[in-house]
This record gives structure tokens, C-alpha cells and sequence, in this order.
């Protein structure tokens, strides 16, 4: 059974969808229902699903945009990519060749998630300059209305796609830099990148093992969903590591 959609391409990269990403698409906007319902409770059922949604899709335009610009950099450093493969919480590409070097690795690396902070402090002073002054807390937002949490809410999923991707867990951009020094170091670009995917592996494992600890000893609520989101970010980056590496080798082998 096929589980990847291929809407078509974009910029000339095959863009393929996988199941996976749908059905997470449906669990951040079931999330964010449940979360609205407190920030905005004087809003009624359609509006709040509505609102949900919309920050559902912010989210998910954010990783899509990330890994746009994560494409576009691997270029601008000589890197042709043929094709991208959204899935869970991010996307992997298809190079056609390693990086010439760990300076232009690390140099792809930092783009995504520069642009990706960028996005986040834009929205967030928008929001703070349209809403002056400040919610004084969380109780106070309501006073932003529905279009206000949203775009905050969307500032704060890019942030954390930063921060994500900022792991020290290869193929995400942490990782990549972590796989740049090392290579600077050894001069092997195979050794680095398995050093980089046993790490990847080992904090995606990690946040595994903290997000089912979180979900237990918190019972309910807002801990079991951090709970449930941060196992799922572990699967997602133990996953791509290993699925990183094995596209390396397999790349280096032909």
C-alpha cells in the first residue's frame, strides 16, 4: 500500500505527502481545540474548531515553509535536491550528492531555523504592537480574540520547529551541524554522519521515554497532551535518523 501522496512539485521538487502527516495534521487540530477552550472561553463551538484549525494549518505551513527553505539553502551551497517527503512533524530530502564540505553543511544548516525564529519574533510583534499593552498572562488573552491566540499560537509553532530542529540529532539541522564539526574533525564524512545518526537516535529515543513518563505520572490535562506530543517528536527524530543515515550510505555506495 502506498502511504505517500504526490500533489505534484514545487520550485522543481517532487513534494510527497505521508499519511502520516495528515493524521497529525487532524491530532494538532484536536489539541488546539482543547487548549482554545481555555484562552478563549467565551467563544462558541464552530468558531473555536474554526480558530483550531486555522492554527493547525499555521503550524503545518510553518514545517512545509521550514523545510522549503531547507531545500533552497542545500541549493544555494551546490547541494540539488530532487525530492521532499513530509511526514509526522517535518520532512526529509532527497539529495543528489553530499555537501562539498562541513562549511557549506553547516551553512544549509542554519537557514531553516534563522528563518523559521524570524517568522516567529514578526508575528509576535505584530501581535504585540496590534494589541498594546501586553496580556498580562494567559487568563488575558481572550482580550486578542480569536485572530490574536492564532497568530500567537503560530509564532510559538515556529519557534518550537526552531528549537526541534535545532536537536543535536541528524538529519535535522542540529544535526547536520553536529555531523559539520565532526567531519571537520575526522575528515570522514560517513563516520560523522553514523556519530551524528546514534545521536539523533538516542535523543529521539529519550524524548520517547520522557513524553510516556509525562503522560503517566500527569494522569490528564495539559501533561498528558505535552506528554503525547513530545513521544511523538521523539518517534519523528529517532525515525529520521535512521532513515538519514541509511540514505547517506546507500547515496555514498552507488
Amino acid at each position: 500500500m502506498n502511504r505517500r501522496l504526490h500533489p505534484g512539485r514545487i520550485f522543481g521538487v517532487e513534494l510527497y505527502l505521508d499519511w502520516s502527516w495528515i493524521l497529525t495534521f487532524v491530532l494538532a487540530a484536536w489539541t488546539l481545540v482543547s487548549l482554545n477552550r481555555r484562552l478563549l472561553p467565551d467563544i462558541d463551538t464552530p468558531h473555536l474548531a474554526l480558530a483550531s484549525t486555522a492554527a493547525a494549518a499555521g503550524l503545518f505551513a510553518s514545517l512545509g515553509a521550514h523545510e522549503l527553505v531547507r531545500v533552497f539553502a542545500s541549493r544555494a551551497c551546490g547541494v540539488p535536491v530532487r525530492r521532499l517527503t513530509l511526514f509526522v512533524l517535518g520532512g526529509v530530502t532527497n539529495v543528489e550528492r553530499a555537501p562539498a564540505s562541513p562549511r557549506t553543511e553547516a551553512l544549509g544548516a542554519i537557514a531553516a531555523p534563522a528563518a523559521s525564529i524570524a517568522v516567529a519574533v514578526v508575528l509576535a510583534s505584530g501581535v504585540a504592537v496590534a494589541s498594546a499593552p501586553l496580556p498580562r498572562g494567559l487568563d488575558d488573552l481572550d482580550r486578542l480574540g480569536a485572530p490574536g491566540v492564532v497568530l500567537l499560537e503560530v509564532a510559538a509553532a515556529n519557534l518550537v520547529v526552531a528549537v526541534v530542529n535545532l536537536l543535536p540529532a541528524y538529519p535535522l539541522d542540529g544535526g547536520r551541524i553536529l555531523r559539520a564539526a565532526l567531519w571537520a574533525v575526522t575528515g570522514d564524512v560517513e563516520r560523522a554522519t553514523r556519530v551524528s545518526a546514534w545521536a539523533g537516535q538516542a535523543v529521539g529515543w529519550t524524548l520517547v521515554l520522557v513524553g510516556i513518563a509525562l503522560s503517566l505520572l500527569t494522569g490528564r490535562g495539559p501533561g498528558v497532551a505535552l506528554g503525547m506530543w513530545t513521544a511523538l517528536v521523539g518517534w519523528f527524530v529517532a525515525s529520521a535518523a535512521a532513515q538519514g543515515y541509511e540514505g547517506v550510505i546507500a547515496q555514498r555506495h552507488t
